[in-house]
Order: C-alpha cells, then structure tokens, then sequence
C-alpha cells in the first residue's frame, strides 16, 4: 500500500480532526505503525496512529466520544457575535473566545450560550438591551408580530431581532405564524416595539410553557 503523506494542518478525516507531526513508528504485534500528533476541532492535540484517524476510528481526541465535532470558523459571526478562536471542550461544553459587539473587547464564553442566545456580550448584558446597544449590535433589525399556538394555546408574541424569524423560534417550544414583520433601522424599530408593548400592555400573557421572551406575549 503506498504511503500516505500530510503536511502540518491537513485534514485527515470526515471529522475534521487536523494532522500536526509524525512521532516514531511504534510496534503493535511486530507490525510498524506510524503515529502522528493531531488537532481536534476543540482546539486540544493528541495522539494516535495515523491510520485510525485516517479512517474514521478516532473522531475527537476524546471530548465527543462518538459524536463528530462541530467545526466553527474562525471570524464567523454566532447571533451576531464574532467568533474568534476555539478553547477546547471542558465537562462535554464547547468553550471559546469572543469578540464583544458593545465594548470590542475579546472574553471567553460557552459556545452554547452563544448559540442559544442566553449571553451576548462580556458587558453583562442578557436581555432588555438599550437603545444604543441595539444600534451598535446591528444597523438594522426586525420587529416582528407572530402568533404561537399548540394544542392548548394560542397567544401573540411581539419582539425584536437581527435574525431571521426562523432562526430567532427554532428553539422556541410552540408552533407559530408570522402575522407581521416591519424591518428598518434599529434605533427606529427600538422605538416601534416601546410603542407597540405599551398599546398591547393591557392585553399581557404568561405562557404555560416557559421560554425566552415569555415576558412578551399577548392575548389575540
């Protein structure tokens, strides 16, 4: 069979585990392997014989046993975060460096989080963003009007956001339908929300389900 070579940072596998450095060959019932250090996509080395990573044995250095890490480019951008480097995986949680949209600086944060919008910056900001903050997050956002329903309910739903409105209820436990979607400036949506929550104030609903942005339901 001929000899397969890599070069530092190669892909070497469908789970995106990166070659680094040959090591010497060990012996494994008198047949010569070659064996290599690697770099899972948590960022941490480790090392194995080249041909289980090659061929799909190995699939992590161990964090996700089984499960194909994901792989997150560097300078992308989570909800509307930008991702800067990856820290590794510590108790089965993805953790990673970040640049925070309001002050610029970079902090460390779950991957999780990030994702599942439960943390937005290092400023110790979650949820009821300011004005201001809105406008340096994004120069435009949404201001959308959705009903959500099951079998036992059915309630309006009001907020704001920079994404699309499938990615912002894909997580949400409910059915919905989008009844209205108004999209502009984000200083002047920020203002039409505080509108639109005072008039429908008077008409407040506490879903039996909870979720993020319970606060902002309404009777139809």
């Amino acid at each position: 069979m001929k000899r397969i070579e890599y070069a530092s940072g190669d892909i070497v596998n469908t789970y995106g585990i990166a070659y680094v450095s040959e090591l010497p060959f060990v012996i494994i019932s008198n047949v010569k392997r070659r064996k290599a250090i690697f770099k899972c996509t948590c960022g941490k080395e480790f090392v194995s014989l080249i041909r289980d990573v090659t061929y799909n044995k190995r699939t992590s250095c161990g964090c996700k046993k089984g499960n194909k890490p994901e792989q997150l480019l560097e300078g992308s951008f989570i909800n509307g975060v930008k991702f800067l480097k990856s820290l590794g995986t510590f108790k089965r949680a993805q953790r990673g460096i970040f640049q925070c949209p309001l002050c610029n600086k970079e902090w460390e944060s779950s991957i999780a989080n990030i994702k599942e919008d439960k943390t937005k910056s290092c400023c110790g900001v979650k949820r009821g963003w300011s004005k201001s903050q809105w406008m340096k997050l994004s120069k435009t956002a949404k201001l959308y009007k959705v009903r959500l329903y099951n079998d036992d309910e059915s309630f309006i739903k009001i907020g704001i956001t920079t994404k699309t409105i499938e990615a912002r209820f894909r997580t949400v436990p409910y059915n919905f339908e989008v009844l209205k979607v108004i999209e502009g400036e984000s200083g002047y949506i920020f203002d039409l929300e505080l509108r639109c929550k005072k008039y429908f104030k008077k008409y407040s609903y506490k879903p039996l389900i909870n979720f993020k942005g319970e606060s902002e339901c309404y009777i139809k």
